[in-house]
């Protein structure tokens, strides 16, 4: 089916302190609040930040009061990334589709309105863990500010140094065993369409990496054509590998969900450096990693200097084979630390100079590194210097 779904429009983020959490996006994470709704405490406080093309409303778990454009998490729920909200363009259609395939609308086909004209939304739940998406019709509407959010300040034209422009892709932590459900049914309610890790691959067993300290299946799905829907990465550990950061991830959720989600930048090293600037902490790779001779030579191949790329903890990853004339096609990326605690949500810098996928040099480094994170942030915690 061709793929109902226009764009991604936010991720909605539920939590306890959603102050804190504001907090850390503006000044760490450079996104300005723009609209917010609740600040007088009568509903429950959501606000939306954005920044560059990427918006992130965040939510104050209710106790009682319901949610705009949302659907809450049943308490007792930790805090969580859970709602993908996507436009669309014929929502009761979608909606009678969805309901046809025996979905659950979580929110009936509800319309809002302002003086900029209506908007018309549903919220259904998928097949994993407390993902829900959002759907959202605007046709009908010329506004900037969704009808029932109040706009806090005029934005300001100027781009922030970090240089985000949109949301890459999004990885869900899912249990064992559960991958081609989710993608069967990505596919059926939405026309997503198996995005191969490499050639050849059976999208039922996805992309499996073994090794010293990782176990790891990969499985991508993305809306062919449509690259600002973005990419949703299935993610699964390997049995008999240990306790690694999917598992934590379950168990601290106990049940499926968003893991990370991945911040396209036009300058990794522009956006890191703001970061980092602002109190960011990134995963570090060991200096092995850029004094191996291979991977040093891969990096000055690709017109970069290993000493740039060690100082935010960068990963390169290039193609291997180039066709005549071909242009060499580089993937950087660096993981964040997490937002919440330390078996949560996190975000990651993605540039992309010609590369679509996911290069296995680079997944197996960053596996390593967030691991590595986790487990130190593990011990802190332990050791009272920290707290969850």
């Amino acid at each position: 089916m061709t793929s109902p779904l226009v764009r991604l429009s936010h991720i909605t983020l539920q939590v306890s302190n959603p102050q804190r959490i504001i907090t850390d996006l503006v000044n760490k994470y450079r996104f300005r609040p723009f609209a917010a709704r609740g600040l007088d405490g009568v509903a429950p406080c959501q606000v939306a930040l954005r920044h560059g093309q990427v918006v992130f409303i965040v939510n104050e778990t209710p106790e009682k009061s319901s949610l705009l454009y949302d659907a809450a998490v049943p308490l007792p729920s930790p805090d969580t990334a859970c709602n993908i909200s996507y436009e669309v363009e014929d929502l009761p259609g979608l909606c009678r589709h969805l309901v046809s395939n025996g979905c659950r609308l979580l929110v009936p086909p509800t319309q809002l309105h302002s003086d900029a004209g209506s908007v018309s939304y549903s919220v259904v739940k998928s097949i994993l863990g407390n993902v829900r998406h959002t759907l959202i019709d605007r046709s009908r509407y010329t506004g900037t500010i969704l009808p029932g959010f109040q706009p806090l300040h005029k934005e300001e034209d100027n781009p922030s140094p970090a240089d985000v422009t949109r949301i890459d892709h999004v990885t869900y932590a899912c249990p064992r065993g559960a991958t081609p459900r989710i993608i069967e049914w990505y596919s059926r309610c939405f026309g997503f369409q198996h995005f191969p890790l490499r050639e050849g691959e059976d999208p039922n067993r996805g992309f499996e990496i073994s090794g010293p300290q990782i176990g790891l299946r990969l499985t991508s799905v993305e809306c062919s054509g449509r690259e600002e829907v973005g990419k949703i990465v299935m993610a699964e550990s390997l049995p008999q590998q240990g306790l690694n950061q999917i598992d934590q991830f379950l168990q601290h959720h106990r049940e499926g969900g968003i893991q990370h989600v991945g911040l396209l930048t036009p300058n990794i090293f522009r956006s890191a450096e703001a970061l980092t600037d602002s109190g960011v902490l990134f995963a570090g790779q060991p200096p092995s990693y850029y004094t191996d001779p291979q991977k040093k030579e891969e990096i000055l191949c690709a017109g970069l200097a290993p000493q740039h790329l060690a100082r935010f903890g960068i990963l390169l990853d290039t193609s291997t084979e180039l066709q005549e004339d071909e242009e060499r096609r580089i993937l950087l990326q660096v993981f964040a630390e997490p937002l919440f605690s330390k078996d949560s949500f996190y975000l990651e810098l993605i540039e992309r100079r010609g590369a679509q996928g996911f290069g296995e040099g680079n997944i197996r480094a960053l596996w390593r590194s967030m691991q590595d994170m986790i487990d130190d942030l593990s011990q802190k915690v332990q050791e009272g210097a920290v707290t969850q």
